[in-house]
């Protein structure tokens, strides 16, 4: 079965972000390129904060030539795996698929898929510089529209090996690969269609909102112990906040809550 261990941000200011991740949730940075973009790292999963890129350069396969994303757009990018082996899964995944080697300039991710539907994804055999170590606060969701959910589903679980989790009444469908779970739902939280949203575990509420007190920061209260609270990071991107976690069907979209300055 492959893992969903990685998530990777097009973001105007990784530093900043990186502070961001570090100072409100105890993740670690695990990586800085030459380019200025930084991962961070709960101990299991991976999420980089890519540096937009100016100018132009030609796109050859599935990246720029100068090795950055060929959508520089900010906002959540993309999402990737670790698999046992890149080559056995590419065969599975048939010949069909878009496909290209990531640049090899130290990063982790090795080759990029693009799915049926346009949703790029990235596979690894050797990590994403994460220790299979399994704590809270940490990313135990990605949440991926899709206007048909079961058909998508049905790919990443044949592909992937992922396994289901459960459905709603909307058409959503849950995904899992044990520990962190893909949520693949017909209505999403942004106008952005595919990959939009990551869901982080807390600890719990208290302790979440002093952290963020101490960065200036205000976090809305849950209004119950099961809730889940939806957030914007600084610059834009969507977080689903739960002390309960992911595993079960995925919940219809709700408004987004705000985390303002102090």
């Amino acid at each position: 079965m492959a893992k969903i261990r990685h998530v990777a941000m097009m973001v105007h200011n990784p530093k900043a972000l990186r502070d961001y991740y570090v100072q409100g949730f105890g993740f670690e940075q695990c990586y800085e390129s030459k380019t200025g973009s930084v991962m961070v790292t709960d101990g299991l999963f991976n999420l980089a904060l890519l540096q937009i890129r100016g100018g132009d350069s030609a796109v050859v396969g599935t990246h720029r030539a100068d090795g950055g994303e060929a959508n520089q757009q900010p906002g959540i990018n993309h999402f990737g795996f670790v698999v046992d082996s890149v080559d056995e899964t590419l065969a599975r995944l048939g010949g069909d698929l878009k496909h290209g080697q990531n640049p090899q300039d130290g990063r982790p991710a090795e080759m990029r898929v693009v799915d049926p539907w346009g949703n790029n994804f990235d596979l690894s055999a050797r990590g994403y510089f994460g220790r299979e170590e399994k704590r809270v606060p940490a990313i135990r969701q990605v949440i991926l529209q899709a206007d048909d959910p079961a058909a998508v589903a049905a790919f990443f679980k044949d592909k992937l090996e992922l396994q289901e989790e459960g459905t709603a009444p909307d058409g959503a469908v849950a995904l899992g690969d044990g520990h962190v779970h893909l949520a693949v739902v017909p209505q999403g939280l942004t106008a952005k269609r595919g990959i939009q949203a990551i869901g982080i575990q807390v600890d719990d509420w208290a302790a979440l909102r002093q952290r963020f007190a101490a960065m200036g920061q205000t976090l809305p209260s849950a209004p119950s112990d099961d809730a889940k609270v939806t957030v914007r990071d600084p610059e834009g991107n969507v977080l689903v906040l739960s002390v309960t976690g992911f595993d079960r069907a995925p919940e219809p979209a709700k408004p987004l809550a705000s985390s303002s300055r102090a």
